[in-house]
């Protein structure tokens, strides 16, 4: 424990002074104690005092390394006796803030198992540094280059004092011989961060059902080959080339002697390079033009590895061989577009849908397409987006039907998400939010007659969601509430009069957050963008109201005790859980939230608006990273708590009980919390809360 943690519990100093040591020793080596004697906060026998605490608890830590063994996977399973022997070639070692525990590039000499604090893991790709996430109590590090090609794939870095059990590579080889299932876990292992790593520097699609594909990493190189495949031999022209590529729908082919052995690839670029760039005659046979730095891939190996291989490589193409024998060509766009027909054919279902009833069944197929993304580990976030998409598409599906029955719409106007619609952060069964806004033009049309339309319009739209499998809102956010219903005009009123009035009263704060989520979801772009410009400088005039919202969403207290212990419920029907919405998501989207409108970022997804944040010089981009990593925890855990609540015929809960969490889980989800506190620390500061 630390030292000023110690003296806080102890009652010796205040937050205050703790914070203000913290600044001074930024710039100089001096230990924290030493400085919080100088400022005049803290006497000789208190500094003594605890540091002798600190000396006893970190003896007791480092004193029973087997029974820290007994408390993780894999080691948990064997008998104490192995354990003994195992801790026997282990040893302590402690990381100071900014210490380096492996560099990327280097040789992997050590196994590491983190008893507890905080390490960064990043990769460097074109000078930038890239975080993969953060490692906590129980996690390891150090077995990727162990277990393969002895290279370490990643920079960890300590973020604060971490203590690990240490194991050299030759005991480590030792242990892993004498063990096979040790072996295995840590292959396991090694696979969940490969899906780590690779959805952070190669998931590059832009759409959503780009972002569908680089999830499947379990999968076998062989049952990523497309079926159409183009063999060609040297002699062939370029016109017959360019007619078989072009014919089977390929841009490559693979290039075989006479002996059927691999000369190379062409591709569709080769081909335009020869003919038109280089003038070259159509009858002109390729083997000039073949691409013979060609590289391979058993089929055996899995999506990961000819992804590495490809980075590594600089390739956009491998030739696949499947028992010694070529079996076609992968390329960077299979990898991308595998399962990509699975969601177009369902969108192109719901574009054809002609009932509410349609849709309804297509809504419960977008259930299935999140199983599927969590099943292939995706993202938490990417898995959101996707279901958002899919969701928007029925809306705007539902409001062309109900237009088809109202009639042509009188005047431009924009059907608005709100909440976590409006976010694109939807999971499972998420109730309406939605409000609808009109031109406040008349077109010369009775200004009573457009109103009339366009709240027939919405009542329609709100019963035909319903039926679609969107409840609606306990609440009554909806586009049926005068509230959440008029024309450009009166929507400026309203929001003025929200902002400036009704936050000094502590009035309708429930229904400002939703709203301040507001996104277009079909309609006039130029409306919504209108709105948006309109609440930006009405708080940029009324700074305070900012602050009155954040103040009750700062104070929220996040469910850790001193010791980082989870504090439960106590009783009644959710005992010994903690609500990874209320003390979790909320506050974090909400500090976000704000923040973006103080900084007029018109994102309003939480990621993009927190990455905004960090371009405008807000939010540290390090702690922006934590803050990240949380969002995906608590996403994450109310995603598979949903799914086992569909599953077990349960009333959807956001409780968690972190006894049913294993180690690795318990302690993203402490670190999650702690980002919660951060990021609430940075909202007091830049909106300047007492």
């Amino acid at each position: 424990m630390k030292v000023c943690d110690i003296l806080k519990k102890q009652g010796c100093i205040e937050e205050d002074h703790i914070e203000k040591a913290l600044k001074i020793q930024a710039g100089s080596a001096k230990p924290i104690g030493e400085i919080l004697l100088e400022i005049g906060v803290l006497g000789d026998a208190e500094l003594k005092e605890a540091l002798g605490i600190q000396s006893e608890l970190n003896s007791e830590h480092l004193s029973d390394k087997t029974a820290f063994l007994e408390s993780i996977d894999p080691f948990c399973e064997f008998e104490a006796s192995v354990l003994a022997g195992i801790s026997e070639t282990m040893e302590w070692k402690q990381f100071a803030a900014g210490d380096s525990i492996q560099q990327e590039g280097s040789a992997g000499e050590r196994f590491y198992i983190i008893k507890n604090g905080l390490a960064k893991v990043f990769m460097e790709k074109n000078d930038e540094e890239k975080i993969i996430g953060f490692l906590g109590e129980g996690d390891f590090c150090g077995v990727t280059a162990l277990l393969s090609d002895g290279i370490n794939p990643s920079t960890i870095i300590a973020i604060e004092q971490t203590l690990c059990l240490v194991q050299e590579k030759d005991a480590f080889a030792a242990m892993i011989a004498s063990h096979p299932g040790i072996a295995a876990h840590f292959n396991e292992l090694i696979i969940r961060l490969s899906k780590r790593i690779f959805t952070k520097l190669l998931a590059t699609g832009t759409g959503a059902i780009a972002q569908t594909e680089p999830f499947l990493y379990t999968k076998r190189v062989k049952d990523l080959v497309s079926p159409n495949q183009c063999f060609l031999s040297p002699v062939n022209t370029l016109e017959e080339a360019a007619g078989k590529l072009i014919g089977g729908g390929v841009r490559t082919a693979v290039v075989l002697d006479e002996g059927g052995q691999l000369l190379g690839t062409l591709g569709l670029k080769e081909l335009v390079e020869a003919s038109l760039l280089k003038g070259g005659d159509r009858g002109q046979a390729i083997g000039a033009i073949v691409r013979k730095d060609t590289g391979a891939i058993d089929g055996d190996n899995y999506f990961f590895d000819a992804l590495h291989q490809m980075m590594k490589e600089g390739r956009e193409t491998l030739v696949v061989m499947d028992s010694g024998k070529i079996s076609g060509v992968l390329t960077s766009l299979d990898l991308l577009k595998f399962r990509g027909r699975e969601v177009l054919s369902l969108i192109r279902n719901i574009d054809d849908a002609r009932s509410p009833g349609e849709l309804n069944s297509l809504r419960q197929d977008v259930e299935n397409v999140l199983r599927v993304l969590i099943a292939d580990g995706a993202l938490p976030s990417h898995a959101c987006k996707i279901v958002s998409e899919l969701n928007d598409k029925i809306v705007k599906r539902t409001i062309r039907l109900s237009e088809e029955i109202m009639g042509i719409p009188p005047v431009p106007y924009a059907w608005l998400g709100l909440g976590s619609e409006g976010r694109k952060e939807q999971t499972l069964l998420t109730d309406q939010d939605n409000a609808i806004l009109f031109d406040p033009s008349t077109a010369g049309r009775d200004p009573s007659d457009i109103h009339e339309y366009f709240k027939a319009l919405a009542e329609t739209v709100v019963n035909n969601l319903n039926q679609c499998g969107f409840p609606l809102c306990k609440g009554n956010i909806m586009a049926t509430n005068p509230r959440y219903f008029g024309d450009l005009t009166s929507w400026k009123e309203k929001t003025k009069h929200w902002i400036n009035v009704s936050t000094e009263k502590d009035e309708d704060l429930i229904d400002i957050y939703t709203f301040l989520d507001f996104r277009v979801v079909c309609g006039s772009e130029p409306l919504d963008k209108a709105l948006r410009e309109h609440v930006m400088n009405e708080f940029e005039r009324n700074p305070a109201a900012l602050r009155i919202l954040a103040q009750s969403i700062v104070d929220i207290p996040v469910p850790l005790g001193f010791f980082k212990n989870f504090t439960v419920e106590k009783n009644g029907k959710y005992k010994n859980t903690v609500n990874i919405k209320v003390n979790g998501l909320l506050p974090l989207t909400t500090c976000v939230k704000l923040l973006a409108f103080y900084a007029r970022v018109d994102e309003a997804n939480t990621l993009e608006r927190l990455r905004k944040l960090v371009e405008k010089g807000i939010i540290p981009p390090d702690r922006a990273e934590f803050i990240e990593q949380a969002f995906e925890t608590f996403l994450g855990l109310k995603i598979q708590n949903n799914l086992t609540n569909l599953d077990q015929g349960r009333d959807f809960s956001n409780n968690i009980n972190p006894a049913n969490l294993n180690t690795r889980q318990k302690q993203l989800l402490k670190d999650s919390f702690l980002a919660v506190s951060e990021m609430q620390k940075i909202t007091k500061d830049v909106l300047k809360i007492a």
